[in-house]
């Protein structure tokens, strides 16, 4: 960083060095036209007078050849309108110095060095004067000048570019020591940077990286909680898988071996649905691919899928399920949108007795889409409901087969989709509802407005 910003210095340098060099060319210039053009008003004045006092103009020319020029000389010649040189300098040509007559400064090439020369025209007389100055004069003191110039700023630059080397390597030691110090830390080290001695231009870096570490560090905690829970949930059934294998294998009868092994058949599909649980559970974070942002589904869509899943275990229990509103759009992806049907309708159809009866209702309400479970089963008593959305955790007198797992799953989903979900008994009679409240994004609330 610091060689970059000694490289943008020595850019801005350069380019000051062009701008002083044209402002003091142009200022010089500017400054010389204007002592010529004094100069020549001065001669001119001397020259009307004497044309004013007789039949001579001035003294005629002298015949000398003309001379080398000194390197700070200035020469004039004195003529008419005509074109006529009535008189001139000892060093100065015998052509005329410009042609016309008309006032102002013109560069003229003459014997073989370039002059500048400004031309003046009496107002009383015919007479016109024409003053020049070698050009080599002013390219000289236009060096001396910048030269001048040029040793300070030369210095400047250097000077600068070591404040900018000391002034970044100062700047950034608390970066460096924190990289050291992040370098020697352990796998599982967390914790958060000093940023207490970082300079103010850091400062938000070292900022934003303790927040990286404190997300990293709750998604860490997280991953050992679940970890330890799922591996302590998957003792139980897999010794109880152990057992009945063990008894099917020591079985003396055919019917105690085909007990047995429909024992096993059952706890097999109580840990495949468990595993099923804990897999999607474990796929539920921000930033996964199934929280796809102001995407939605028609429920009709989902609805059936959950039902199609479902049906066999209703239809066995002989429980009658009620859907209705699923024409309406719900904020989600599909397949987020099946764990969260699925689990409250199977949670409901689990607990209900043979026979019973669950409901589905889909609305819209402004903004929002309302998803409303409702069972005749034997509910959940309030004290018990701030704890029914932990992992693994077992209602007192749930339906056996329950892994803890599918209101967990529920509660995750809709926090994600920045929702609410409110548990509630019916109005009369015993069992549950549920009451599910999603928010539409911004854009697809507008749009349902307008529609």
């Amino acid at each position: 960083m610091a060689i970059a910003a000694a490289g943008a210095a020595c850019v801005v340098f350069v380019l000051l060095g062009l701008l002083v060099y044209r402002a003091v060319a142009a200022s010089t210039a500017v400054q010389f036209d204007e002592l010529l053009q004094q100069q020549a008003t001065l001669a001119l004045r001397y020259a009307d007078h004497e044309y004013g006092e007789g039949d001579t103009v001035v003294p005629p020319a002298p015949a000398a050849a003309f001379p080398p020029a000194m390197p700070f000389d200035v020469i004039y010649q004195i003529g008419t309108r005509s074109g006529q040189v009535l008189y001139r300098s000892p060093r100065a040509p015998a052509a005329p110095l410009t042609a016309g007559e008309g006032p102002g400064c013109t560069n003229v090439a003459l014997s073989g060095r370039w002059w500048r020369t400004c031309s003046l025209g009496s107002r009383s007389t015919p007479l016109v004067i024409h003053m020049a100055e070698p050009l080599d004069y002013r390219a000289a003191l236009l060096s001396r000048t910048m030269r001048a110039v040029a040793v300070p700023l030369s210095f400047a630059l250097v000077l600068l570019t070591v404040l900018i080397g000391l002034v970044t390597e100062r700047a950034f030691r608390p970066v460096r020591r924190i990289a050291a110090e992040l370098a020697e830390r352990r796998d599982d080290d967390l914790s958060p940077v000093n940023t207490a001695e970082m300079p103010v231009e850091t400062h938000g870096l070292g900022v934003a990286l303790n927040g990286l570490l404190a997300r990293q560090a709750e998604v860490l905690a997280r991953e050992r909680r679940f970890t330890a829970d799922a591996a302590h949930e998957l003792r139980t059934p897999l010794a109880s898988l152990r057992v009945q294998a063990q008894v099917a294998a020591r079985a003396g009868s055919a019917a105690e071996r085909r007990s047995a092994l429909d024992k096993l058949q059952a706890n097999i599909d109580r840990t495949t649905h468990l595993m099923s649980q804990l897999l999607s559970l474990s796929r539920l974070e921000p930033g996964s691919s199934l929280f796809i942002p102001e995407q939605v589904t028609e429920a009709q869509r989902v609805v059936d899928l959950v039902m199609e899943d479902l049906a066999p275990g209703a239809r066995d229990k002989q429980v009658a399920i009620a859907v209705s509103g699923c024409h309406h759009e719900v904020p989600g992806s599909p397949e987020v949108l099946y764990l969260l049907l699925r689990n409250l309708l199977e949670n409901s159809i689990r607990n209900v007795s043979t026979g019973g009866r669950v409901a589905l209702e889909v609305a819209a309400r402004d903004a929002q889409a309302l998803l409303t479970i409702s069972d005749d089963g034997p509910g959940i008593p309030c004290a018990e409901r701030s704890r029914a959305f932990e992992r693994f955790y077992r209602i007192p007198g749930s339906a056996p087969g329950s892994s803890g797992l599918g209101l967990s799953i529920v509660g995750r989903i809709v926090e994600l989709l920045g929702g609410e979900i409110e548990l509630a008994s019916p109005a009369t009679g015993t069992g549950l509802v549920v009451t599910v409240t999603l928010p539409f994004t911004s854009a697809h609330a507008q749009a349902r407005s307008a529609a």
